[in-house]
């Protein structure tokens, strides 16, 4: 199960976020859609309450 360091599972994890981070930066298309599926899945999903929320995005 160890048998990577972990320094190097860092590593790969940080050039993971970073490639990931800078390709959504580059592309409008792809941070539309990351965006519209965050709103769909996130605090703005309908539960049947009619609770008014304080908070607003924008």
């Amino acid at each position: 199960m160890f048998s990577q360091s972990l320094f190097a599972q860092l590593m790969r994890m940080g050039l993971l976020l970073a490639l990931t981070l800078v390709a959504v930066h580059h592309s409008p298309t792809l941070l539309d859609v990351l965006a519209q599926q965050a709103i769909n899945s996130g605090c703005h999903q309908q539960t049947g309450d009619s609770q008014d929320h304080s908070h607003h995005h924008h």
